[in-house]
Protein backbone atom coordinates (compact mmCIF):
# COMPACT_ATOMS: atom_id res chain seq x y z
CA UNK A 1 0.00 0.00 0.00
CA UNK A 2 1.45 3.55 -0.96
CA UNK A 3 2.59 6.00 2.07
CA UNK A 4 -0.56 8.39 2.43
CA UNK A 5 -0.05 11.94 0.60
CA UNK A 6 1.71 14.32 3.73
CA UNK A 7 -1.15 16.70 5.05
CA UNK A 8 0.37 20.17 5.64
CA UNK A 9 -1.12 22.41 7.98
CA UNK A 10 -0.91 25.41 10.68
CA UNK A 11 -4.04 24.42 12.19
CA UNK A 12 -3.31 21.01 14.42
CA UNK A 13 0.03 19.34 15.59
CA UNK A 14 0.83 16.20 14.23
CA UNK A 15 2.41 13.49 16.57
CA UNK A 16 5.64 11.62 14.70
CA UNK A 17 7.88 8.85 15.49
CA UNK A 18 11.12 7.90 13.66
CA UNK A 19 12.54 4.80 13.69
CA UNK A 20 16.44 3.85 13.41
CA UNK A 21 17.44 1.32 10.51
CA UNK A 22 16.13 -2.26 11.65
CA UNK A 23 15.12 -1.10 14.74
CA UNK A 24 19.16 -0.84 16.23
CA UNK A 25 20.11 1.01 18.86
CA UNK A 26 21.66 4.26 17.70
CA UNK A 27 25.17 3.47 17.41
CA UNK A 28 26.85 6.02 19.58
CA UNK A 29 25.96 6.78 23.38
CA UNK A 30 22.37 8.10 23.71
CA UNK A 31 23.74 10.93 25.66
CA UNK A 32 25.24 11.90 22.28
CA UNK A 33 22.36 11.11 20.52
CA UNK A 34 20.20 13.34 22.93
CA UNK A 35 22.80 16.56 22.92
CA UNK A 36 22.55 16.31 18.88
CA UNK A 37 18.94 16.15 19.01
CA UNK A 38 18.24 19.16 21.15
CA UNK A 39 20.85 21.23 19.28
CA UNK A 40 18.66 20.83 16.37
CA UNK A 41 15.40 21.44 18.10
CA UNK A 42 16.97 23.99 19.07
CA UNK A 43 17.85 25.22 15.76
CA UNK A 44 14.61 24.46 14.07
CA UNK A 45 12.23 26.66 16.33
CA UNK A 46 13.98 29.14 14.72
CA UNK A 47 14.61 28.49 11.07
CA UNK A 48 11.11 26.88 10.83
CA UNK A 49 9.02 28.56 13.45
CA UNK A 50 7.83 25.11 15.50
CA UNK A 51 6.41 24.55 18.44
CA UNK A 52 7.83 21.64 20.28
CA UNK A 53 5.08 20.08 22.71
CA UNK A 54 6.75 16.84 23.72
CA UNK A 55 10.29 15.34 22.69
CA UNK A 56 11.30 11.84 24.58
CA UNK A 57 14.26 9.82 22.54
CA UNK A 58 14.48 6.17 23.17
CA UNK A 59 17.48 3.93 21.65
CA UNK A 60 16.18 3.53 18.78
CA UNK A 61 13.57 5.86 17.91
CA UNK A 62 11.79 9.13 19.13
CA UNK A 63 8.23 10.66 19.50
CA UNK A 64 7.30 14.29 19.46
CA UNK A 65 4.57 16.17 19.14
CA UNK A 66 4.96 19.21 16.89
CA UNK A 67 2.77 22.48 15.76
CA UNK A 68 3.52 23.88 12.50
CA UNK A 69 2.73 27.61 12.15
CA UNK A 70 4.19 27.94 8.52
CA UNK A 71 2.62 24.44 7.55
CA UNK A 72 6.45 23.47 6.66
CA UNK A 73 6.47 19.61 8.67
CA UNK A 74 8.29 18.15 5.51
CA UNK A 75 10.72 20.40 5.12
CA UNK A 76 11.80 20.49 9.37
CA UNK A 77 11.05 16.46 9.66
CA UNK A 78 13.77 16.40 6.02
CA UNK A 79 15.94 18.94 8.05
CA UNK A 80 15.91 17.28 11.38
CA UNK A 81 16.24 13.20 10.32
CA UNK A 82 19.28 14.60 7.48
CA UNK A 83 21.38 16.54 10.10
CA UNK A 84 20.68 13.60 13.14
CA UNK A 85 21.77 10.73 10.85
CA UNK A 86 24.62 12.62 9.86
CA UNK A 87 25.78 13.55 13.51
CA UNK A 88 25.27 10.06 14.40
CA UNK A 89 26.79 8.98 11.31
CA UNK A 90 30.07 11.13 11.53
CA UNK A 91 30.74 10.04 15.35
CA UNK A 92 29.98 5.83 14.62
CA UNK A 93 32.04 6.01 11.66
CA UNK A 94 29.25 4.61 9.83
CA UNK A 95 27.95 5.00 5.81
CA UNK A 96 24.51 4.01 5.60
CA UNK A 97 21.47 5.39 6.56
CA UNK A 98 20.30 5.60 10.46
CA UNK A 99 16.31 6.09 10.37
CA UNK A 100 14.96 3.04 8.47
CA UNK A 101 11.88 4.06 7.00
CA UNK A 102 9.91 7.43 6.37
CA UNK A 103 8.64 9.19 9.60
CA UNK A 104 5.10 8.09 10.71
CA UNK A 105 2.89 11.13 11.40
CA UNK A 106 -0.58 11.76 12.28
CA UNK A 107 -2.68 14.98 12.27
CA UNK A 108 -4.09 15.49 15.87
CA UNK A 109 -7.92 17.46 15.60
CA UNK A 110 -9.24 17.28 18.93
CA UNK A 111 -8.16 18.18 22.59
CA UNK A 112 -9.01 14.78 24.12
CA UNK A 113 -6.61 12.85 21.96
CA UNK A 114 -3.88 15.50 22.06
CA UNK A 115 -3.63 15.47 25.49
CA UNK A 116 -3.79 11.51 25.24
CA UNK A 117 -1.03 11.83 23.08
CA UNK A 118 1.29 13.87 25.28
CA UNK A 119 1.50 11.28 27.53
CA UNK A 120 1.85 8.08 25.44
CA UNK A 121 4.81 10.45 24.28
CA UNK A 122 6.10 10.71 27.70
CA UNK A 123 5.21 7.48 29.12
CA UNK A 124 7.41 5.81 26.53
CA UNK A 125 10.50 5.25 29.09
CA UNK A 126 7.86 3.77 31.89
CA UNK A 127 6.00 1.30 29.31
CA UNK A 128 9.61 -0.34 28.54
CA UNK A 129 10.71 -0.23 32.29
CA UNK A 130 13.31 2.16 32.27
CA UNK A 131 12.01 4.43 34.91
CA UNK A 132 8.73 4.50 36.89
CA UNK A 133 7.94 8.09 36.51
CA UNK A 134 8.01 10.07 33.47
CA UNK A 135 10.13 12.96 35.33
CA UNK A 136 12.78 10.82 36.05
CA UNK A 137 13.92 9.61 32.46
CA UNK A 138 17.36 11.95 31.52
CA UNK A 139 16.25 11.93 27.50
CA UNK A 140 12.91 14.13 27.86
CA UNK A 141 11.71 17.39 27.14
CA UNK A 142 9.18 17.11 30.41
CA UNK A 143 11.57 19.80 32.68
CA UNK A 144 11.12 22.12 29.66
CA UNK A 145 7.77 21.65 29.77
CA UNK A 146 6.87 23.80 32.99
CA UNK A 147 4.03 21.46 33.74
CA UNK A 148 2.69 21.82 37.13
CA UNK A 149 2.96 18.72 40.01
CA UNK A 150 -0.49 18.15 39.12
CA UNK A 151 0.28 18.09 35.18
CA UNK A 152 3.14 16.02 35.96
CA UNK A 153 0.98 13.46 38.47
CA UNK A 154 -1.78 12.93 35.23
CA UNK A 155 0.82 12.47 32.54
CA UNK A 156 2.56 9.95 35.32
CA UNK A 157 -1.48 8.00 35.71
CA UNK A 158 -0.51 4.88 33.20
CA UNK A 159 -3.14 4.35 30.08
CA UNK A 160 -3.80 1.31 29.00
CA UNK A 161 -2.67 -1.19 26.75
CA UNK A 162 -5.80 -0.53 24.51
CA UNK A 163 -5.22 3.14 24.45
CA UNK A 164 -1.24 2.22 23.93
CA UNK A 165 -2.47 0.15 20.79
CA UNK A 166 -4.81 2.78 19.35
CA UNK A 167 -1.99 5.47 19.55
CA UNK A 168 0.13 2.98 17.26
CA UNK A 169 -2.54 2.24 14.95
CA UNK A 170 -3.30 6.02 14.59
CA UNK A 171 0.24 6.49 13.09
CA UNK A 172 -0.97 4.57 10.32
CA UNK A 173 -4.01 6.81 9.61
CA UNK A 174 -2.97 9.88 9.51
CA UNK A 175 -5.56 12.10 10.77
CA UNK A 176 -7.72 11.67 14.27
CA UNK A 177 -10.28 13.89 14.29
Amino acid sequence: MPRAKLIRTDSCPYHITSRSNNKEWFYIPICDVWKYSNQLLSESVKKFDIQIDAFVLMNNHYHLCIHTPNANIDKFMHFFNKNLGAKISRQAKRINRIFGAPYKWSLIKNDQYYFHVIRYIYQNPIRTRMVENCIDYPYSDIKKQNFSIAEIEWINTLINKKEVDSTCRNLRKYIIN
